[in-house]
C-alpha cells in the first residue's frame, strides 16, 4: 500500500460526488482513524501491544504530522480501547492534519463550490485516484480471488467495515454480503499468525463500533 491505513480509511469514507464524508462515517471515522494509526504504529514497531494495551517502544518522529501527533499523546499502560477514545476527544482535527497530508501530494485538491462569486463551502476531489483505486481493487481480490491479505489489508478491510462504509467499496448486494463475510472473518487471516495482539484488538473495536 503506497498510502498509510489512514489515509486509505479516510478516501474510501469521502463521497467522490459530493466531495465530502459520507453521512455513515460521520459518528465512526475519527475513532477508526485513530485505530488506523495505531495499529499502523506497531506494524512499524513504534508501540507495542501487550494484553490489549500500548506499550511505547519508539517515540522518535517519523516526520509524519498525524503518526507524532499521536506518538506524542500515547501512554504505556493504558488500554488499546482507552487510548482511542481518550485521542478521539483530544485530537479529533485529524482529518484536517490527513486532508493537509493528502493534498500536499496531490492525491486530494481542496475546491471551493460557489454561487455566482460568493463561496459557499469547500469541497475534497480526488485529484489522483490510483491511489484509491488500488485498495479498491486489492480488496476485491481479497474477498473473490481468495487472496492471501497482508496485514494492512486485514487491519484496513476490518475497520472500512467497522466504520459502516464497506458497501461504499462493494456497491453490488450479493458482493456486499461475501464482502461483509470476509471482513467478518479477517481476525483469522494467516497473516495475523505472528500478530495474535492484533487480531484481538480488531475483535475488541468490532464490539466497540457495535455498541
Amino acid at each position: 500500500m503506497k498510502i498509510s491505513l489512514a489515509e486509505g480509511l479516510y478516501l474510501i469514507a469521502l463521497d467522490d460526488e459530493e466531495g465530502r464524508l459520507l453521512a455513515a462515517a460521520e459518528k465512526t471515522i475519527v475513532p477508526g482513524l485513530m485505530s488506523a494509526v495505531l495499529l499502523e504504529l506497531y506494524l512499524h514497531k513504534k508501540i507495542g501491544l501487550d494484553d490489549g494495551k500500548i506499550v511505547t517502544v519508539d517515540t522518535t518522529e517519523t516526520g509524519n504530522i498525524v503518526f507524532d501527533n499521536i506518538l506524542k499523546k500515547v501512554k504505556s499502560g493504558v488500554s488499546f480501547m482507552d487510548t482511542i477514545e481518550t485521542l478521539s476527544h483530544h485530537y479529533n482535527n485529524i482529518q484536517d492534519d490527513l486532508t493537509t497530508l493528502l493534498t500536499n501530494r496531490g492525491i486530494l485538491r481542496k475546491e471551493l463550490t460557489k454561487l455566482m462569486w460568493i463561496p459557499l463551502s469547500e469541497r475534497l476531489d480526488n485529484a489522483n485516484y490510483a491511489f484509491e483505486k488500488e485498495i479498491r481493487d486489492s480488496l476485491r481480490v481479497i474477498v473473490f480471488k481468495n487472496a492471501k491479505a497482508p496485514a494492512s489489508y486485514v487491519i484496513l478491510m476490518s475497520l472500512i467495515y467497522d466504520c459502516g462504509i464497506l458497501d461504499e467499496v462493494f456497491h453490488d448486494k450479493d458482493e456486499l454480503i461475501d464482502a461483509v463475510k470476509a471482513a467478518k472473518d479477517m481476525v483469522d487471516a494467516p497473516s495475523l499468525g505472528e500478530h495474535p495482539e492484533v487480531a484481538r484488538v480488531l475483535i475488541e473495536l468490532k464490539k466497540f463500533f457495535n455498541s
